[in-house]
Formats: structure tokens, sequence, C-alpha cells
């Protein structure tokens, strides 16, 4: 090392000067002696970089408290991985749970300090990682949010809300064109069944995620749909740590309508499925478990107009027997009432013809000197009993007529209120139904131009094809 030799400011002892080449140098060696053997250091990866060349760049830095306030952090150290060492660290990571750096994670790393003399920079050589490190921090920041989520009462909010009936408008938030996006998708189109999707893009992995996330929440949840569903494909349990996040799991408890989640694999339980009204363990089973939902509702519509048609059949068969009911027991009554006026004529007819003859056996000149008075009285008597006995007649004949009549318009009434029910009569007023491959057609999105409907019209059926889809 050459030194030069200067005064000082004011005239005294010289004082040693180096060249930049030379303090570079001293600053290594100092480095090179107060941590020899490689140092162990804890923080947060801060803007990863993964370079063509196989390298890998990140600042480690202190985790702040107030996770997402975007303050600049109080400490910051460049790390940098070369290309030989991150062969090593890569595959202790996939063993532990498929782990991958990643921005946001906290992790404990070994290297070795260095300073590069072109740059002046002073950052960590990484040579090693403690996965188990990284995994007991998620757990550990993963049950105290549980806690403070339990304790605010928010864990169970959103399954307070009820599941719509037919939720076939959703909210869909998830990254556009992904295999969970996908995946959904397919599994909504392939039940044949009118949805509406509102797509929320938002990015699922990275430190920019959970503010993003719960803000596409937010955003579906004032757009009036029936439910919304939170999805993203499998990864790495490092690539998940978006949904154990409080804003995301914030923005679920407080959405206006249930939340399904399916996310990861099978394996997999985040934050989020705690929180949310409905978890399921994949994209597709969540779509799976709504479109089960709105089946069910569909299906019990069906169920209720075969119920009603039937409930119709019977009403009217319940009419007719009532009818010939009715009939029979007017026909017996008039029957009967004939039968008892003719008893009491004839009774009333032998009890005058009794009279007469004791009178006439008992009081023979009576008679003879009465003979013609008695026989005017008799003609007389015989006169007003026959208009007697035809006006009860006739007054009997009348209440028989009028019963049958009280009956027909009865019958008449309920076979008016029985044909409004009658399914039939809808179509003979006009309407018809739309079917496609057996299906009632509700909606026109649920065709393409090209399918072939048939008609249901009131006398007979229609066919034809779909020119344009709406």
């Amino acid at each position: 090392m050459s030194l030069f030799e200067s005064a000082g400011p004011t005239g005294g002892a010289r004082q040693p000067t180096f060249t930049v080449a030379e303090l570079a140098d001293r600053i290594k060696q100092v480095l090179g002696d107060a941590f020899e053997g490689g140092i162990w250091v804890e923080g947060e990866i801060r803007n990863l970089n993964r370079a063509r060349s196989g390298h890998v760049y990140f600042d480690l830095v202190d985790p702040d408290p107030d996770s997402g306030s975007g303050k600049q952090p109080e400490a910051s150290v460049g790390v940098a991985l070369f290309k030989f060492s991150r062969a090593k660290v890569d595959d202790v990571l996939r063993r532990h749970s498929g782990m991958a750096l990643e921005d946001g994670m906290k992790v404990r790393i070994q290297g070795e300090l260095d300073f590069w003399p072109p740059r002046g920079l002073l950052r960590l050589r990484m040579t090693g990682i403690d996965p188990n490190f990284t995994l007991g921090e998620l757990e550990a920041e993963r049950r105290r949010l549980l806690e403070k989520l339990s304790s605010e009462g928010l864990l169970s909010k959103n399954r307070r809300i009820p599941f719509p009936v037919a939720p076939l408008r959703v909210g869909l938030v998830t990254s556009r064109n992904s295999a969970a996006h996908r995946d959904f998708c397919d599994e909504l189109h392939t039940s044949g069944l009118a949805w509406q999707v509102v797509l929320a893009d938002t990015p699922v992995q990275g430190v920019e995620a959970p503010p993003l996330i719960a803000a596409a929440i937010r955003a579906v949840g004032q757009a009036g749909v029936d439910v919304i569903a939170l999805v993203r494909g499998g990864g790495a349990r490092t690539d998940l740590v978006a949904f154990d996040s409080e804003l995301v799991a914030r923005a679920i408890a407080e959405a206006p309508v249930p939340v399904v989640t399916g996310v990861g694999h099978e394996i997999d339980r985040t934050i989020a499925d705690e929180v949310a009204r409905e978890a399921q363990k994949t994209p597709t089973a969540a779509a799976v478990f709504i479109v089960g939902a709105a089946r069910a509702h569909l299906e019990a519509a069906e169920l209720a107009w075969g119920e009603i048609a039937g409930w119709s059949h019977r009403l009217l068969g319940d009419a007719n027997h009532a009818l010939a009911a009715v009939t029979q027991t007017t026909a017996r009554a008039a029957e009967a009432h004939l039968h008892q006026a003719d008893s009491r004529l004839h009774g009333r007819a032998g009890r005058v013809r009794e009279l007469a003859e004791n009178r006439t056996r008992g009081e023979t000149r009576k008679v003879d000197d009465c003979a013609g008075t008695m026989r005017h009285r008799a003609a007389a008597a015989i006169v007003s009993e026959r208009r007697t006995l035809e006006r009860k007649k006739s007054g009997m004949v009348a209440q028989a007529l009028r019963i049958p009549t009280a009956a027909a318009k009865e019958l008449s009434n309920l076979e008016g209120r029985t044909r409004l029910l009658d399914p039939r009569a809808i179509l003979a007023r006009g309407w018809s139904i739309t079917r496609h491959g057996g299906k009632v057609v509700r909606d026109p999105s649920a065709v393409a131009a090209g399918d072939e409907l048939v008609t249901t019209l009131a006398k007979g059926e229609l066919r034809s094809a779909v020119s344009e889809g709406n």
C-alpha cells in the first residue's frame, strides 16, 4: 500500500491519505475480518429481480409492523444470490413445502458481506437459507391474524349472510386468462345455465396483490352480483400469502353477498377460506358448488310446475265426480217427492170415500134428501184437492228443476277456475314454450346461432333454428 503524507489544515501532524482502490481494499479486509465465516440475517424480501443471467437480486429490509403502510424501511441491505449458489438455495426451498423466493417473504438467510469497488456498494452474497424460519413466521402471523379476526367477530360475519336461491350473477375475482379463470368459467359454461359473470381482473401473487384483491372484492360487491367467487390455482405455500392478508380477510368479511373461495390445492387452507361463506378446495370445486346451488333452485321450480299440473288435473276430476253426485242426488230427491205426493193423494181419496160410505150407511134418509147437495160438495172437494195437488206438484217440480240448475252453475264455475290453471289454456291465449335440447329457454344468451329450437303452441309444435344470438 502506498501512502502520501500531507500537512494538516492547521499545520499539525500529517494524516495518511488513501487512494479509492486502497480504501476499497481496506473496507473488504475489515469486512472479511469482522464477519469471517459468514453471517445469518433475517428480514423481508423487497424488489426481487431474477436476471436473465441466472442471478437473483433483492433488498433485505426490516419488516414494517404496520403492514401496508408504504413507509420507507428503517434499514435495508442489498442481496445478491449468484447462479452457482441459487441452485442449492432453490433445492432447499423445493424440499420444504415447494417454497420459492417472493416479494414480501420473511426469511433468514446466510451469506458473506461483500464490498463491490466499481460501484462502491456494500451487499450480502447469499449462500444459504433457513426454510423453517419462513414457514414458522407464516404460521405465527396466520395465528395472530386469526385470533384478531375472531375477537372482532369477522370469522363468521360473511357466513351469516343467507345464500341466494338462484346465484346466476357471479362476481369473479381472479387473474384474467389464468388456469383458475378458465377452469371456473368452463364449469359454469358446461352446466347449460344462463350465467352472468362480472370479472374483476387482479394479481393474485406478490406484494401488490393484497390491496388489489381487496379492492376487487369491494368492486364486484357493489356491482349487484348474487355471489362472489375468489379463486386462484395451486402453487407453493408462499405463493398463497396474499390470501392470508388482513386486507383480503376484512374485504371478504365486509362483502354484502356470500363469498365462495377456491384457492390452491386440496391441502391448502388460507385465512380467506376461514372468513368466506363457503370454502372449496379448488377453483373448479367452487364453480361446482355454485352450479349445484343454482341447479337445485331450477329443479325445485320444475317440480313445483309439475305439482301444479297434477293438482289441476285432480281438481278437475274431483269437480266431475261432485257434479255426477249432485245430479244423482237431485234425481233421487225429485223422485222421492213425487212418490210422497202420490201417496198423500191416494190416502186422502180413500178417506173421502170412506167418509162418504159411512155417512151414506148411517144416514140413508139424509143422503137421499141431500143427495144433490152432497154430490155438489163432493165434486167441489175433489176439484179443490186436485188444484191443491197440482200446486204442490208444480212447486215440487220447480224445486226439483232449480236444484240441477244451481248444481250446473257451480260446476261451470269450478270448470272455469280449473281451465284457468290448465297450462293448455295459457297456450291457447297466445303464449308458447321454447325449448333447446329439452330444456326451457329463458335467456337468449343460453342459445347460439344454428341451435335448433322447438316451440310448443296451443295446437302443435314449431321447429326453428337460431339465426343470430343476442
